[in-house]
């Protein structure tokens, strides 16, 4: 490990002891979580350290009396608590934290919980012997009680005996020992858990009971009893706000449940006003499904949902790993129905962020890219289609060329003939009689060779010339539209299949038989 990584692990260590001993609670939550975390990067040495000043110096046992200062035992629970935590392989920590189990140590009953609660979670080779120590002491049920818990999970008959009373007494007893029950879970209790939870009203106790309840292991038989009673619970409670935070409790326990059919009722819960409400919901969703399937499913629903829906929708997945939610969304943009594509294009737009903007982008410049081949295709076309107009053009204006020659042509030799007639008979008589009639015998075979036949036969040529390429760019029309529709489909993320290709060479096979079955000479097609 580098000097740089140890300074930022010890900056890290430095950071969350200002959170614990400051005055937000959210922060302390924070601060807990990530200093238990494994892999997240703080310098648990450095950490302990401070812990183990802080708890023999200004927040040791007895200086709330001395400052009368009650915030100081409450501070010591957050410090104690996390020093059990991390005491594992380290003596003086763990020797620390056991001793404010026992209430000689410490004076404050929740420091005395949350310390024996660390040894649990770390799995201290001392808890064992803590525990008994503090099961003893029957006049402290919230710590002794979750010592029973956990020596019941060890197999103690007379602690699970002490903890099932509890929780059928109608007293506050009920309460501690759903406390300890969230933090060391026993198969024997869950179907009372079940009873409180569906029989309850909104109080402490019902809340303790939905939190224990989610505690419950995915693998136990119980679990799927558990998470219909944590359903239930959840519709129950929609449209009253001040029952969020039960609520949220509840959705968060199933997706520690991990059953499935539950699943349903989470992508509902993703639309709700509230976001601590949709944060948990988005969060079980993926623990139950998977990010891919949690993804797939949201966008289903958001393509059956309406704009405002959608947009929910969108927020609702931005509590999950956004870059991970962009791949899947990009993936979803080329699948399925085109409702369900458009869907998940939108969500992708409403996740935001620089993932989901490149995703949206590349999408876009490959769009583009696609338009300018087929603008070049159709500029192509387009240029063809006018060489054939300047060409046809071209062989209008000859004929007419050759209509004004030949008409003038005509004209003159008439006008030629009459003025010889005029000049060697001195009249029109033999011009417009014998002389016109020779005269025109001769000149009509000179038309007919040297000008009507070669007008007719460049006229000729032009309409078929025409004929054929109107033929042609009808055929590369139709070519042109295959030759779309194939590459539209190429850019799908799904695979080609060998039916499809075939279905398009047959396709082009058509066209070409049709174009080559096109008569030029302008009569109809056979059968038509």
């Amino acid at each position: 490990m580098d000097a740089a990584t140890v300074q930022d692990g010890a900056r890290l260590a430095a950071s969350i002891y200002r959170a614990l001993v400051g005055e937000r609670a959210s922060d302390k939550y924070k601060a807990r979580e990530i200093a238990t975390a494994p892999g997240s990067g703080v310098d648990r040495g450095a950490l302990r350290a401070l812990l183990m000043q802080g708890i023999s110096g200004p927040f040791a046992a007895g200086k709330e009396d001395e400052n009368e200062d009650e915030s100081i035992r409450a501070t010591r629970s957050w410090l104690v608590g996390v020093l059990a935590c991390l005491s594992l392989g380290d003596d003086a920590a763990t020797a620390m934290a056991a001793a404010h189990v026992e209430k000689e140590g410490e004076p404050y009953h929740w420091a005395r919980y949350w310390a024996l609660e660390g040894l649990i979670f770390c799995g201290s080779p001392v808890v064992e012997e803590a525990a008994r120590k503090a099961a003893a002491h029957l006049a402290d049920p919230l710590v002794s009680l979750l010592a029973d818990a956990f020596l019941a999970s060890r197999g103690d008959r007379k602690a699970l005996a002490k903890v099932r009373k509890a929780l059928g007494s109608d007293g506050d007893e009920t309460w501690f020992a759903l406390r300890a029950l969230r933090i060391v879970p026993l198969q024997a209790t869950v179907p009372a858990l079940c009873d409180i939870v569906r029989g309850g009203d909104y109080s402490d106790v019902t809340y303790d009971a939905v939190m224990a309840l989610g505690r419950v292991p995915a693998e136990w038989n119980h679990a799927t009893a558990a998470a219909q009673i944590l359903s239930a619970a959840v519709v129950s409670m929609q449209g009253a706000p001040w029952k969020d935070g039960m609520r949220t409790g509840a959705i968060n326990g199933l997706g520690n449940l991990r059953v499935e059919s539950a699943a349903p009722l989470l992508v509902q819960e993703l639309a709700d006003d509230n976001p601590a409400v949709v944060r948990e919901a988005a969060r079980a969703l993926e623990r139950i499904l998977g990010l891919g399937v949690a993804v797939t499913r949201v966008t289903e629903a958001a393509a059956r949902s309406d704009d405002g829906g959608l947009i929910a929708y969108g927020r609702a997945l931005r509590w999950l790993d956004r870059d991970a939610v962009a791949e899947e969304l990009e993936a979803l943009m080329g699948v399925g129905a085109p409702r369900q594509q458009e869907a998940a294009r939108a969500l992708l737009a409403e996740l935001g962020g620089a993932v989901a903007f490149q995703k949206l982008r590349a999408r876009a410049d490959v769009m583009k890219q696609y338009s300018d081949v087929l603008e070049k295709a159709e500029e192509k076309i387009r240029e063809l289609f006018e060489t054939s107009v300047r060409e046809a053009q071209r062989g209008f204006h000859l004929a007419v060329v050759m209509d004004v020659t030949v008409f003038s042509t005509g004209v003159l030799l008439l006008l030629g003939s009459a003025c010889y007639a005029l000049l060697m008979k001195g009249d029109l008589s033999s011009w417009a009689g014998v002389g016109v009639a020779g005269g025109t015998g001769v000149l009509g075979i000179v038309y007919g060779v040297l000008i009507a036949n070669p007008r007719k036969q460049v006229r000729e040529s032009v309409d078929h010339l025409m004929r054929v390429k109107m033929v042609f760019l009808a055929y590369l029309r139709r070519l042109h539209q295959a030759d779309q529709a194939y590459a539209r489909r190429l850019l799908d993320d799904r695979p080609v299949t060998v039916d499809e290709v075939q279905g398009f060479s047959a396709a082009v096979g058509t066209i070409m038989d049709q174009t080559l079955a096109q008569p030029l000479n302008g009569e109809p097609a056979p059968g038509r």
